[in-house]
């Protein structure tokens, strides 16, 4: 993406943001945010426990005794910077994990193998999440009419990947290599034939890992299941914080109806604008003011900057890391 595009599209994002606070009213926002007060804080630090989280299951994906834990936490949160500072979502972040990890002299198989596992188990308990809150959208006939094939839609794609990821657990055959091999007949055999070679490492250890270590894969998705709870733990305490009357569901809807808001958008640097609509719409479906949704996406985007800055220190001494000092 060129560099004016993506200034045109950031400017947008921005203008958006700027029209939704204006409709929506700066006092009130204002007003919401000083409500949240020091609570700030521990969103924060629940976000900071999410990441730690995940990379403690990207630890148990790894042979054993190839890093110390803490090593690939504090690689997980250089991550983190990475994704804060490129406004690429996890485009550029889940490589940037697979590159520092061969820095500490992990293989490059083996450390991009493992963040696949880690982002499939991610995705698939992402997947769970919002299917869950979708179905109760639709159920409760909250969404827009027009919004309803989208919404279908979306459903179909997560129960296709559940149904994949079962499937290549169960069988130990994997789905990406055939697949790029099938598409010679549109990028050409050559091609092909090089993209699935330099897949088929990768995929070999994923596919490996969960036909053949289902214990351990148990425990990588029951992480992810705990960072995922962390997410819909903010979500709880920012409703509380500005007083607001909500059922015991809704931050678990909300959490999942916001998944994979950075895949849908990552053309949008930072989801500027797109994010703080998805929360506002979501917050209507649901009966809730759209300035908490609002509110929660800004506090949402400043608890990552503070949590990103604490990567951006670990990110020089990860970086810096040869195969000779791990």
């Amino acid at each position: 993406m060129s560099r004016v595009l993506r200034v045109a599209l950031l400017v947008a994002g921005a203008s958006v943001l700027a029209v939704l606070v204006w409709r929506i009213g700066p006092a009130l926002i204002l007003d919401l945010l000083r409500r949240i007060g020091w609570r700030f804080f521990v969103v924060a630090l629940l976000y900071a426990l999410h990441l730690a989280v995940r990379g403690y299951a990207i630890w148990r994906v790894l042979p054993r005794a190839a890093l110390p834990l803490a090593e690939v936490v504090r690689i997980r949160f250089a991550a983190e910077a990475v994704e804060m500072l490129t406004f690429t979502g996890p485009f550029l972040a889940e490589p940037a994990k697979g590159w520092l990890l061969t820095r500490h002299g992990v293989t490059a198989a083996q450390a991009f193998g493992a963040i696949a596992i880690e982002y499939l188990a991610y995705t698939l308990v992402s997947a769970w999440l919002a299917t869950g809150a979708l179905w109760l959208l639709l159920a409760r006939h909250a969404l827009p009419g027009s919004l309803h094939g989208a919404a279908q839609g979306i459903l179909t794609a997560m129960l296709l990947f559940t149904a994949g990821f079962a499937f290549a657990a169960i069988t130990g055959i994997g789905l990406l290599v055939p697949i790029v091999r099938a598409s010679r007949v549109v990028i050409g055999r050559r091609r092909a034939e090089a993209g699935a070679a330099r897949l088929e490492p990768v995929e070999r250890i994923l596919v490996d890992f969960m036909h053949r270590r289902p214990a351990r894969l148990a425990e990588v998705i029951a992480a992810e299941a705990v960072s995922h709870s962390l997410l819909a733990t903010e979500v709880w305490l920012v409703f509380a914080s500005v007083g607001l009357r909500f059922s015991p569901v809704d931050p678990w809807v909300v959490e999942g109806g916001v998944k994979f808001v950075n895949v849908a958008f990552f053309f949008i640097p930072g989801q500027i604008g797109a994010s703080e609509g998805v929360y506002s719409l979501i917050l209507v479906a649901l009966g809730l003011p759209s300035a908490v949704g609002l509110t929660l996406s800004l506090v949402r985007r400043i608890r990552a900057l503070l949590v990103a800055a604490l990567g951006l220190i670990f990110l020089p001494r990860e970086a810096g890391h040869s195969a000779g000092h791990s």
